[in-house]
C-alpha cells in the first residue's frame, strides 16, 4: 500500500544532498558540492548563543520572531540600502529556504505560472511545484544574467511572480541597478510579485556592490526579500533565515508560518540580535568577503587552465560554473561522475539547476581553503590528462 500523494511523485531527491551523502566516510575525498562555508563561527557569537541558552531563552518566542531581532534587520536596510521596513515586515524563518516556501504557498494558485531563470538555486522549481503552481524557465545571457527580451515573451494572464537570485547560486553571476530596473518595470506592467533571494548579498567582488531590489524605483511595494546568515556569519546548521517586504505583503505569510513553524529557534535569534550590529560582526564580514575572493580567483584561474575546461569569472556567492563541453567527459554529470570515481571531487552537474544545464558543473569554493583548491585542480588535471591515453 502507498500512501504517496500526487504532487511528491515529481520530487526527486536533491542531488547535491545525494552527493554529500555519498562522500561522507570516504577517505581523501574533497568536496566541493554543498554551498555551506568552512568558515569557523566568529567566537563572539558562539559566545552569545551559549549566554542565550544559559540565560534560559529556551522557549517558545513570538512566531514572527523575536522583536529585538526584527528591529535590528529593519535597522540593517535603513542603514545599508536607505529602506525602510517596519519591524511588522519582518519574519523569521528556519533558513531562507522556508522563507521562500513559505511565500509560494501563501501567494501561488494552482496553475499559476512563476518566472524562473535557467539556471537557478534547486529548490525554486520544486517548492512552486509543491505550491501547485507551474515553472517557467527564463534564458540566459552568456553571462549568465537573465535574457530580459526574451523573458519579456515568457509572461502572460497566468504569469504570478519572478524568482530573482543575485548573486546568484549556482554561477556568481549579478545584475546592475539598471538590469534589475528592466525586470521591475516588467512586474509593474504586468503586476508581478518579486521574490528576490539575496543570501549573498555580502559576497560582491571586485569592488562590485549588491543591489537590493526593495531600494529601486517602484520595486518596494511588490517585492519580497528572502535572506539568511547562515552565509553571512556561516551558521547554517542554526537554520535562522528571514524575510522582509511590506506589511501587507508579510502579514499573511506570518499567519502561515505561525501553523508550519511556531517560531525559529529561540536562542539562536536571541543570539544574533545581540550580535549583528557589532563591530566584531562587521569586522567578520569584510574578513569572510576578502577570503572568498581570493579562493574565487584561485578557482577560476586554475579552471581555466585545464585544457576543455573554460571557467566565468564570478562576481558575487561562493560558487563558479566551468563549462566542462569541450573536454574528455562533456556533460556535466559524465564530468561529476568521473570526478568523483577517479579523483574524488565532489562537483555538481548543472542540470540539478535547469532544465538546458547540461554542459556546465558547479563548484562552492566557500567550501574549500586555498590549499584544497590547489589539490581540486591538480587532481582533475591528472584525470584528464590519464583519460589522453584511454
Amino acid at each position: 500500500m502507498t500512501f504517496h500523494s500526487e504532487k511528491m511523485q515529481k520530487i526527486k531527491p536533491s542531488g547535491i544532498r545525494e552527493l554529500f551523502a555519498k562522500a561522507q566516510g570516504i577517505p581523501d575525498t574533497i568536496s566541493l558540492g554543498i554551498g555551506a562555508p568552512d568558515i569557523t563561527t566568529p567566537e563572539v557569537l558562539k559566545r552569545e548563543m551559549r549566554y542565550a541558552v544559559d540565560f534560559n531563552y529556551n522557549n517558545y518566542d513570538q512566531s514572527p520572531g523575536n522583536p529585538k531581532l526584527r528591529t535590528m534587520i529593519a535597522r540593517k536596510y535603513k542603514e545599508e540600502y536607505g529602506v525602510d521596513y517596519s519591524s511588522d515586515g519582518v519574519l523569521i524563518t528556519c533558513g531562507g529556504v522556508q522563507l521562500v516556501y513559505t511565500a509560494l504557498q501563501t501567494y501561488l494558485g494552482k496553475g499559476d505560472e512563476v518566472l524562473i531563470q535557467d539556471p537557478s538555486f534547486l529548490t525554486y522549481p520544486h517548492q512552486v511545484h509543491l505550491a501547485g503552481g507551474k515553472t517557467v524557465w527564463m534564458p540566459s545571457t552568456s553571462d549568465f544574467k537573465i535574457d530580459i527580451e526574451k523573458m519579456k515573451e515568457l509572461v502572460n494572464d497566468k504569469t504570478k511572480m519572478m524568482i530573482l537570485n543575485f548573486p546568484s547560486n549556482p554561477t556568481g553571476a549579478i545584475m546592475e541597478k539598471h538590469e534589475l530596473k528592466a525586470l521591475v518595470d516588467i512586474a509593474v506592467d504586468h503586476n508581478l510579485m518579486i521574490i528576490s533571494d539575496e543570501v549573498y548579498e555580502y559576497y560582491t567582488f571586485d569592488e562590485k556592490k549588491h543591489v537590493h531590489i526593495g531600494s529601486i524605483d517602484d520595486a518596494y511595494e511588490r517585492t519580497l526579500t528572502a535572506n539568511s546568515f547562515s552565509k553571512t556569519f556561516a551558521i547554517p546548521g542554526w537554520r535562522i533565515g528571514f524575510g522582509v517586504s511590506t506589511v501587507e505583503i508579510m502579514k499573511p505569510m506570518i499567519g502561515y508560518h505561525t501553523y508550519v513553524i511556531a517560531n525559529a529557534t529561540t536562542p539562536a535569534q536571541v543570539a544574533l540580535a545581540n550580535y549583528m550590529h557589532t563591530d566584531e560582526a562587521k569586522e567578520f564580514q569584510k574578513y569572510i568577503k576578502n577570503e572568498f575572493q581570493q579562493r574565487r580567483d584561485a578557482i577560476v584561474d586554475g579552471f581555466n587552465s585545464i585544457e576543455g575546461i573554460k571557467c566565468h569569472k564570478s562576481s558575487g556567492s561562493f560558487y563558479c560554473y566551468p563549462d566542462i563541453s569541450e573536454s574528455k567527459y562533456p556533460t556535466g554529470e559524465e564530468f561529476s561522475n568521473k570526478a568523483f570515481e577517479d579523483a574524488r571531487v565532489v562537483l555538481v552537474p548543472g542540470t540539478e539547476f535547469g532544465p538546458t544545464q547540461t554542459k556546465n558543473i558547479r563548484a562552492s569554493f566557500g567550501s574549500v581553503n586555498l590549499a584544497k583548491i590547489e589539490d581540486v585542480i591538480h587532481r582533475l588535471t591528472r584525470m584528464l590528462e590519464q583519460s589522453k591515453g584511454k
